[in-house]
This record gives structure tokens, C-alpha cells and sequence, in this order.
């Protein structure tokens, strides 16, 4: 008999979440989206039921505990799947010149809001008597410091810590971290066309373009949920 997951993601408004939902949703997986928006694609497919929206802020933390995700799942299944792919590479600029509120909403999103939803959905396992499982999307900027974006550094770090002590207290929680590499999204846009003054390294961005190192977000989707066993 075939496993019965419930799959969250968070970012798939666009790049690799968009890429990872569309595949869910084609796979009819009935994934759950969170997050602020839904592209109107899968706006289409959640209103036909082949997914489910669940509208979230995750630089709103206190918002976070309010929203009923629980009440997305299912009653019963074998397994909860937490991909949280939702990041923001913002702010872009030296430690000395970025401002305090842009450095709090980075953790929010990247390190903070990732905690609180695992922490949700381990207590939803928990009543379900379920596994949980967590597909963390990190990046090697976790493992490397780069100048000019240490907001996005050390907040994906953070994630990966926060998620490595989930797993050492509760043995019976599966934690995997996954880095896609380059990939051809808005994020590469963006580092591209940042200041050389604000992103010292954006060259290296720029390089990644012209040497045609971006891979296609849809095949890196297809590889993450073909090696997660959810295809």
C-alpha cells in the first residue's frame, strides 16, 4: 500500500517551490502551500482541490502561531513532510551598513518562521501519532561566509542549527539539509545586478551566468523529491 504523506511547503510562489508544488500537484500529491501568495496557476489547482493554499506571513512571527496548519492536514496519515524552502537573500550589503530591522526580518523568515511551523507540525504529528520528516532547502552561503550578505549567511545557518537540535532531541524526527546549488530564479537575478559596493562578491554571481552554471529549477525539483521518495 502506497505511503499516505502530507506534504507543506513553504516559498512556492515562485523559482524552486513553484517548481517542487507544480510537481507535487501533478503527481497528485495534494500538497499544502504556505506562504503569502499562490501563483494564479496553482491558485487554479487549489480551487479544483489538487492542492491546499494556507495563507502565512513567515516575517510576521507573531502571526505564525494564529494560523490553523493543523487544520490542513489530513486526520490520518504515515508521514507529516515539511519542505521549507521559503527564503529571502535580502538585506544585500556589508554588516557596518545594513539596518537592524532588515537583519531581524531575514531571521525571521530564513531561520525563525522555519522553527515555529516545525514546531507546529511536530505537535500535529505528535496528536496524529505520525512521523515527521523535514526537507530543509539550505545553500552553501550557509557553510560560507560571503561578504555582502551575512544576513543571508548566518541566517540559513541558524536554520540548519535550529533543525540539527530538533533532530538530536527527538530521535524519531527525520531532518535532511539540501543545497541545489546555483539555480536560474529571481535570487541569481537579483545578486547580479546588485551594487559591486553592497555585494563585494557579485561577480561571482555574474559569473555563474555567463559560464552557464545556473541549473533549470524544475529539473533540481524533480531530483529532490525523486531522491525524498516523493514521486
Amino acid at each position: 500500500m502506497d505511503q499516505q504523506r502530507a506534504i507543506i511547503i513553504t516559498g512556492a510562489s515562485r523559482g524552486l517551490g513553484f517548481e517542487l508544488l507544480d510537481l507535487l500537484v501533478a503527481a497528485d500529491a495534494r500538497p499544502i502551500a504556505l506562504g503569502r501568495r499562490l501563483d494564479p496557476r496553482h491558485a487554479a489547482a487549489s480551487a479544483r482541490n489538487a492542492c491546499v493554499f494556507v495563507a502565512a506571513d513567515l516575517s510576521a512571527l507573531g502571526s505564525l502561531d494564529q494560523i490553523d496548519l493543523a487544520g490542513a492536514l489530513p486526520q490520518t496519515t504515515d508521514e507529516i513532510v515539511l519542505i521549507s524552502n521559503a527564503g529571502s537573500v535580502e538585506p544585500i550589503g556589508t554588516l557596518g551598513v545594513i539596518n537592524s530591522a532588515s537583519l531581524a526580518a531575514a531571521f525571521a523568515v530564513n531561520a525563525l518562521a522555519p522553527a515555529i511551523l516545525a514546531r507546529k507540525l511536530l505537535a500535529a504529528a505528535d496528536s496524529r501519532r505520525t512521523r515527521l520528516r523535514i526537507l530543509n532547502i539550505s545553500t552553501g552561503a550557509a557553510r560560507r561566509p560571503l561578504p555582502g550578505l551575512a544576513a543571508y549567511c548566518a541566517s540559513k545557518a541558524a536554520a540548519i542549527m535550529m533543525f540539527d537540535c530538533l533532530a538530536t532531541e527527538r530521535s524519531d524526527v527525520a531532518v535532511e539539509h539540501i543545497d541545489p546549488g546555483v539555480l536560474d530564479t529571481d535570487m541569481q537575478s537579483m545578486l547580479r545586478s546588485a551594487d559591486d559596493q553592497a555585494l563585494p562578491v557579485r561577480q561571482m554571481f555574474a559569473s555563474f551566468e555567463t559560464e552557464a552554471k545556473l541549473k533549470p529549477p524544475r529539473d533540481v525539483a524533480r531530483d529532490i523529491l525523486t531522491r525524498a521518495g516523493l514521486l
